[in-house]
């Protein structure tokens, strides 16, 4: 018997240039032929969240810079399934969508609590950054005694809790982008702008011994995602609570809420007149999403024409 597997490779970004997806100029004028936005679908069960999606058009990527908010957790919510966690994490991410949905951004995650990085982290341990992961979809094909199967397998990675670099905490801003650098893949960046000058989060990572306790700017391999970069494409940005083992499920109650997170402002990536431009996420480009509940989400417009946004996430106060 035998068995051969092929794996879609993972890149490293040091494999190719990557920097023309910095700094770009703002393009404000008119797009020809331009997609307009979808009508608003039925919400994804299993979290409350905010969604916010393009159209499907030559889009390369997108970008957004925001405040992260604070997360308070719901105590009636510990330890229901004996791991010691709460049931439900905050995640801010974005993603793109053109033959499968890719996800990348920030989730509140397993957290140390100084330098002290010997013993390893368990599901009891304390969640207080955020930190960067990526979820992407590829193909596996089987050959097992000559005959041949193919399967989708969904691959979900997170950056290593003992990188304290790469921690980043409620009060610091961000610049996040996830876009196409080459055909069928995505890469997601993560662009220190401001640190947290919240009490508690600023004594934390003194702890760390960072140089100017100052994080450090992620950026992940470069991950398949087909499609992208060749064919149309959709991208996005999410806030959101999510909850263990609930994925498809009614999103269960819950008193845990986010604080405001900010979004100060978004652009999507796109070639036009063969020049790579980051074009504004304005209101008039988006398809938004309040689920499951919008009296669970408080969401205010900031600078729209720059796609600017206010978020704060308080299932606790939905009617």
């Amino acid at each position: 018997m035998s068995l051969t597997v092929q794996v879609v490779p993972i890149l490293d970004s040091r494999d190719l240039d990557i920097s023309k997806f910095t700094n770009l100029p703002i393009f404000e004028g008119n797009i020809a032929n331009e997609v307009l936005p979808p009508p608003v679908p039925s919400c994804f069960l299993g979290a409350w969240y905010r969604k916010v999606f393009s159209s499907s058009d030559r889009w390369l990527g997108i970008e957004g810079t925001i405040e992260l908010g604070e997360f308070i957790p719901d105590e009636a919510r510990f330890n229901l399934d004996g791991t010691g966690r709460y049931m439900d994490v905050p995640s801010i991410y974005m993603g793109g969508k053109s033959v499968h949905e890719s996800d990348a951004g920030l989730g509140l995650n397993l957290t140390y609590l100084s330098a002290d990085i010997t013993e390893d982290l368990v599901s009891s341990s304390p969640k207080l950054a955020y930190r960067p992961f990526w979820r992407y979809i590829y193909q596996e094909a089987l050959d097992i005694s000559g005959n041949v199967t193919r399967r989708e397998i969904n691959s979900w990675n997170v950056s290593n809790p003992r990188s304290l670099m790469y921690y980043y905490f409620p009060g610091d801003v961000v610049r996040m982008s996830v876009y196409s650098p080459l055909p069928h893949y995505l890469q997601l960046r993560i662009e220190v702008v401001a640190v947290t000058d919240i009490p508690k989060y600023v004594e934390l990572r003194k702890s760390y011994h960072l140089a100017n306790d100052w994080p450090a700017d992620f950026y992940s391999p470069i991950f398949y995602s087909k499609g992208h970069g060749i064919q149309n494409a959709e991208f996005k940005r999410v806030n959101a609570i999510d909850q263990f083992g609930n994925e498809g499920y009614f999103a269960k109650p819950t008193k845990a809420n986010v604080s405001t997170a900010t979004w100060r402002e978004t652009f999507l990536y796109r070639e036009i007149n063969q020049k790579l431009v980051k074009v504004p996420f304005s209101t008039l480009r988006q398809t938004a999403m309040l689920c499951p509940s919008e009296q669970a989400i408080t969401a205010k417009p900031i600078n729209e024409e720059m796609g600017g946004e206010s978020i704060a996430i308080h299932p606790g106060l939905n009617k």
